[in-house]
């Protein structure tokens, strides 16, 4: 019996709009450290402010974690790192 292939899985563990709701996080916490942002920053941001997947509450479920992560470290299980 040939062991199961889960490979193509390891991509889809993540929800795309948590993966996006992240990235706004970490350049909000850049801008915050008072470091400028480039023209590839301030195009993403304009995306993904217009992706209607990315609610005020992933967002702040995001930077809470981003906060979290910082203050304590990563997790156990090292996930997302």
């Amino acid at each position: 019996m040939k062991p199961l292939d889960f490979s193509k899985e390891v991509g889809r563990l993540m929800d795309p709009y948590w993966r996006k709701s992240r990235i706004v996080a970490r350049l909000l916490h850049k801008r915050e450290e008072g470091k400028p942002w480039s023209s590839r920053d301030r195009r993403l941001a304009e995306q993904l402010a217009a992706d209607p997947g990315v609610t005020n509450r992933l967002l702040d479920q995001a930077v809470s974690s981003l906060n979290a992560r910082r203050k304590y470290g990563p997790g156990i299980l090292g996930w997302f790192n």
